[in-house]
Parts: C-alpha cells; structure tokens; sequence
C-alpha cells in the first residue's frame, strides 16, 4: 500500500474516505475506508466513537498499521479538508456511492482510477447536475473498474446497435435483441452522455439490472432512502 505525505508537514499519512463504520466493543469501531492506493481497506480504530473526524463525507488523512488479520489498525486520523456539504437527496445519494464501494469491492483491491471518480461525484451531488446523471456516470465507471463495464457500442454478438432495434441486458452477455428492452437510440445516447428524460428513465433500469448480479440478493440499505432517485 502507498503512502503519500501530508502537505502540512506529518510524513506516512495516505488520503482516505470513510465509506462505512460500526461499533466494536465499547469506544472502538470498525471502518470501511477507501484510499487511492488500497481500495476498500478495513481497519479497527480504538476508541474511534470519540473522533468526529470518522463520519461521512470528510476527506481524510489516515496511518494504518497491518494487522495480523483482514483488519488493519488506524494509528492516526486527522481532516485533510472541510466537509462535503450534502443534504436532503443528495445525501442519501452520497449514502448510495459508499454502499455501491463497500458491496463492489473487495477489500485491499486498489482501484486507482475510481478514486477521482468518487471524489468528483460527491462534489458534483452538491451541484447543479441532475442527481440521477451523477450516479449513473458513477455507476457505469464502477462497473467497469470491477471488470463488468457496459458494452453500448454494440450487442452480445458483435454486432453495431441499430436504433431501430430494442435490446435487453442478459449477464455475462450483455444487450442482445429483444423486442421488450430498451430502446437502441436511447442505449446510443447513453453511449454518448447525452441525458434526455427518456435516457435518464432507460439508464436508471439498466444500471440497476446491471447491478443485481453483483449485489448478492441482498437490497440496498441507502436506496430505501430515496427511491425517487436511485
């Protein structure tokens, strides 16, 4: 696992993003962190419950020790910045991007390249940007960080998607005809990241079928939440 330096001067420190915790025994929890260099990281951190630092949606400075188990052990903990302010919906949405991370990926898997995805998409839940276009950009680059990316440029067999044609999605396959799926033009829009109200109602199905076989049965905690939005 990488190290990276605190610019404020405290060497050995790595950025991280608390993604999940829970108590364990009386002041202590166990945590999901995501870090650039490790991916999903657990780690026990004593006496946590008293640290504010550990909540959501505040960047991080972490130390972690190896332990002997799955489990390392955070030494240090301070804020590498303010707070992502989220409320509302687009909380429950920041809620959804930790649960997708902590379901997805397996624990000191690095994902490099899903690290500014993350980051952007939690600043751009506090923006402008239609909510649901945020997750399913999100959505589209994890699948595709865990091996199991969206095919849009043509079907199951090779062939270019017509838009004329209607496809559904069929895992391990991916979009094969189907006169019950979804709209081809609407599957090439998607391609080319042009969000009609259309595109935005066929992707949030897709996305979500795409999903299921990864999920492991078990429904999302977070999309009970809002589930005008995920």
């Amino acid at each position: 696992m990488t190290t990276r330096d605190n610019p404020d001067g405290a060497n050995g420190l790595e950025p991280a993003w608390l993604l999940h915790r829970r108590p364990f025994r009386n002041t202590s929890l166990i945590l999901d962190l995501f870090l650039p260099g490790g991916g999903r990281v657990g780690a026990v951190a004593r006496g946590g419950r008293r640290n504010p630092a550990l909540a959501p949606f505040v960047p991080l400075w972490v130390q972690l020790q190896q332990g002997s188990g799955e489990l390392h052990t955070l030494r240090q903990v301070e804020p590498r910045g303010v707070a992502v302010a989220l409320s509302g919906n687009a909380l429950y949405c920041g809620f959804y991007l930790n649960e997708l991370l902590v379901r997805l990926l397996h624990r000191d898997d690095p994902h490099p390249d899903l690290w500014p995805a993350y980051e952007h998409t939690l600043n751009e839940l506090k923006g402008d940007t239609p909510l649901d276009v945020s997750l399913r950009r999100f959505e589209m680059v994890l699948l595709e960080e865990v091996g199991y990316g969206l095919v849009l440029e043509h079907d199951g067999e090779g062939q270019p998607l017509s838009p004329e044609l209607r496809y559904g999605w069929v895992p391990d396959l991916g979009l094969i005809p189907n006169k019950n799926g979804h709209s081809g033009a609407d599957l090439q829009a998607l391609a080319e990241d042009h969000w009609s109200p259309a595109v935005r109602r066929m992707a949030k199905q897709l996305l979500r079928e795409a999903l299921a076989p990864h999920l492991g049965g078990r429904p999302l905690r977070s999309r009970e939440l809002f589930r005008g939005t995920s």
